[in-house]
């Protein structure tokens, strides 16, 4: 007899799964999961047909969540400021992005530590980085930082995709170690270096 679906379950295997395989470096069993939940092995086949399929899916997921989250985001700050210029609309869309989405992202070293898994072939994470780093680049290119007019894009898409790769590795040893470094010291980082090369704040966000 055919097991029912529901979204509950699917909810909870979902998220019980992703805590345990961040926690043991995916070293996890779907019977371990099973037993975490309480309920039969076969009940997460019924749903998931592979540990690498439930894997997938619980990174895909998360990460089409925070990027529909960003991408929501900027839509409100542009629909919020329509009467400002291009550089302002430029300057608070990127103060969204570093005092908001970033730290959004850093905050889940669960899925940080899927992301940075042996997993990495299937996230497609060079892709993730990407996005985000062109995403960035854009807005402060838009900015019109004078700083940056001789810099070759390409080298600056590389240079921000090397920070955030190095950032998510961080908060993933520091999750593991005794190192101090959290998730708003890098997000601080970030706004600094952001803030430097604009040579003006950011604006506050509420």
């Amino acid at each position: 007899m055919a097991r029912m679906k529901t979204e509950a379950k699917r909810a909870l295997i979902l998220e019980t799964a992703k805590r345990l395989l961040a926690s043991k470096n995916v070293d996890v069993s779907m019977g371990q999961i099973a037993e975490a939940i309480g309920i039969p092995v076969g009940s997460i086949y019924t749903y998931f047909d592979s540990k690498q399929s439930l894997i997938e899916t619980i990174i895909e997921e998360g990460w089409n969540e925070f990027r529909t989250w960003t991408e929501e985001g900027l839509a409100a700050c542009k629909a919020s400021e329509r009467t400002a210029d291009a550089r302002t609309q430029s300057l608070i869309s990127l103060s969204f992005l570093v005092n908001k989405a970033l730290p959004k992202l850093f905050s889940d070293v669960d899925l940080i530590m899927l992301l940075l898994s042996e997993t990495d072939q299937t996230t497609k994470l060079e892709a993730k980085l990407q996005y985000l780093a062109a995403m960035i680049a854009d807005i402060v290119s838009a900015c019109t930082v004078p700083s940056l007019s001789h810099v070759d894009p390409r080298q600056y898409d590389t240079g921000i995709t090397v920070l955030l790769l190095g950032a998510l590795e961080t908060l993933r040893i520091a999750s593991k170690t005794d190192i101090r470094i959290s998730a708003s010291d890098i997000q601080a980082f970030f706004k600094q270096i952001v803030e430097n090369a604009l040579g003006q704040a950011l604006p506050d966000m509420d």
